[in-house]
């Protein structure tokens, strides 16, 4: 039989201690013996796994071993059993008050000693197993503390060191960290910023905008969006991922944010919206009225108009006083989109959806997460993109190109057209159901030419625009005469062809006074009360055909041919005039 235990006798009788030996031998088990407590201590460093200690013995007793064996660090887990003559309640006291772990009586009984022997052993074992995994425990978690204090290093290190702003937040939305570019980019100390929550630093109307994208990234979603802030009197724009953290469990703690600094924050600044005072027609002080109305609402708005006459303007200006202001504003001209493009540029695709499309690209409408889209001209869309987009308004939530994750945002869309929906409804061409859905709130522009009164305000709108575009410090005055003649013109192309009039006369002008030879209007003169009856003969549709061929070969005469210039002029999109073109059969000039 295999050696399982290794064992001490010890015994003052050289008779015991060879019987006991003798009993381990057959057994199976190993011994040694000594003849007292004092030899005993000094063989301990032979390693045994049990002790088999007489109580009655001269010098040093049992007891007494048992205590010292007990203090000593090495020791004091080998199992003691003690052998003796006593068998009385008090010496089974004493033996267990010393640190015995067992106790049988002489003479031994064969039996009874393999079986104290066996348990003890196997006691000792279990002892071992669970010291040893313990040791393996501590020496686990010691490596594992190590490994997690250099990942905090760094993690601190790159935390600290992006050029990127990064921000955590608890599940209450306050600020538990932030790095050094976020405490550089708000000149603020991070115990100044830590604890407290959005309001608190920058306002409830910063507040509002991050308060429902930040609600949903605690449900799980990962958002980006972007946001304007004015901070220490110095509009910023922001450009935000928001992506939930988890513990061990999945369980979703709190916020992580990265923020970078829009390198171009004209996508999301104000624009220039004169006061409503500043006005004079009555036309547009309803539609301003209107839109005001509009802006204290989430709901979707229709804006119609003739193209050119600032329908993306007024949108902006409801955009700017919404409560969306702090979030981006973005238009897409729904006509100037080929139609196997339009649903990636809406939608967005994910990598390797078709060919070309090499990585991940976010549509319009996830763009727009927080803010304002308006979808100019959205009466050039395909059926299959009307349907679709009618799908979209019903849960503002779709899936990009190639992609099966469902995105969800939170974006208000506005609409823009120049045509007659209800006409193109009743003509099959466009859905009657979306056409109610996008029909929440109309906002008609009047055309400029119902509103020259408007003209001096409007053309200094656009002067201060075109400056800051040219680089130009300042804003020139247009000569009383230069107005005059801007008012005597139809103005076929609306505001639109306003401003290639004055970008043309600023330059001409040299940022001067703009006279009227700077406006070169000399081949465009229109009297401001076009002809309106019909000749003998001709139908209606023949008079506008006829007016619509004239005016396109006029712009494009005094753009010498070119599409693109002539486009500009009459304030429509290259697709759309080569469609007129086809249509009146009009050859390239």
């Amino acid at each position: 039989m295999g050696r399982t235990g290794h064992i001490l006798v010890v015994d003052d009788e050289s008779r015991n201690r060879t019987l006991i030996g003798n009993f381990l031998e057959v057994a199976g088990y190993s011994s040694e013996s000594a003849c007292d407590g004092f030899e005993a201590l000094k063989k301990l460093g032979s390693g045994f796994d049990l002790i088999l200690l007489d109580v009655m013995m001269p010098g040093m007793d049992g007891f007494e071993f048992t205590r010292r064996l007990r203090k000593h660090p090495d020791y004091f887990d080998i199992p003691i059993i003690m052998v003796t003559i006593l068998d009385d309640r008090d010496s089974r006291l004493r033996a267990v008050e010393a640190g015995a772990n067992d106790f049988i009586t002489k003479p031994i009984d064969r039996l009874e000693l393999s079986i104290r022997v066996k348990s003890a052993l196997k006691m000792k074992e279990a002892q071992d197993t669970i010291k040893r995994h313990k040791n393996e425990l501590e020496e686990t978690v010691k490596q594992r503390t190590a490994e997690l204090l250099e990942s905090e290093k760094r993690f601190r290190k790159i935390f600290e060191s992006a050029q990127d702003c990064i921000f955590i937040k608890d599940r209450n939305r306050r600020y538990l960290d932030v790095n050094s570019a976020a405490t550089d980019l708000l000149q603020l100390r991070r115990e100044d910023i830590i604890g407290k929550s959005d309001s608190e630093l920058f306002g409830p109307c910063y507040d509002a905008t991050g308060s429902d994208i930040e609600s949903r990234v605690l449900q799980g979603q990962t958002i980006e969006s972007q946001q304007s802030l004015v901070w220490h009197s110095q509009p910023t724009s922001l450009d935000f991922i928001r992506f939930p953290l988890r513990d061990s469990a999945g369980k979703i703690t709190g916020i992580c944010g990265i923020v970078r600094e829009l390198a171009d924050p004209l996508s999301i600044s104000h624009s220039y919206s004169s006061p409503i005072s500043e006005y004079k027609s009555e036309s547009m002080l309803w539609t301003l009225a209107k839109a005001n109305v509009a802006a204290e609402t989430n709901s979707i708005v229709l804006l119609t108009g003739e193209t050119g006459s600032g329908k993306d303007h007024l949108a902006r200006y409801i955009h700017d006083r919404s409560s969306r202001s702090n979030g981006p504003f973005y238009a897409i001209n729904c006509a100037a989109i080929p139609p196997e493009l339009a649903e990636s540029e809406l939608f967005g695709h994910e990598a390797g959806s078709y060919t070309g499309a090499v990585r991940r690209k976010r549509g319009m409408l996830e763009l727009a997460e927080g803010g304002t889209l308006l979808l100019n001209e959205i009466g050039e869309l395909s059926p299959l993109m009307q349907a679709k987009l009618l799908t979209f308004f019903d849960t503002f939530s779709f899936s990009r190109v190639g992609g099966e994750k469902t995105v969800s945002v939170n974006m208000r869309p506005m609409a823009a057209t120049n045509r007659d929906l209800q006409k193109e409804v009743s003509e099959g061409r466009f859905r009657m159901d979306l056409f109610y859905r996008l029909n929440v709130l109309s906002i008609n522009v009047p055309p400029l030419r119902e509103r020259l009164e408007d003209l001096p305000t409007i053309a200094n709108q656009i002067l201060v625009r075109l400056c800051e575009k040219l680089h130009i410090n300042f804003v020139p005055r247009i000569h009383t005469n230069a107005i005059e003649k801007l008012r005597n013109y139809s103005w076929p192309g609306n505001i639109r062809e306003l401003r290639n009039v004055l970008e043309r006369g600023l330059i001409l002008s040299r940022g001067q006074t703009i006279c009227n030879g700077h406006l070169g209007m000399g081949n465009l003169e229109l009297s401001n009360t076009p002809e309106t009856h019909l000749q003998s003969g001709r139908s209606l549709c023949e008079a506008i055909g006829d007016t619509e061929r004239s005016l396109i070969e006029n712009a494009l005469r005094t753009a010498s041919g070119k599409k693109n210039e002539a486009a500009r002029i009459l304030g429509i999109s290259r697709f759309a005039l080569t469609r007129h073109m086809i249509k009146l059969g009009i050859n390239d000039f």
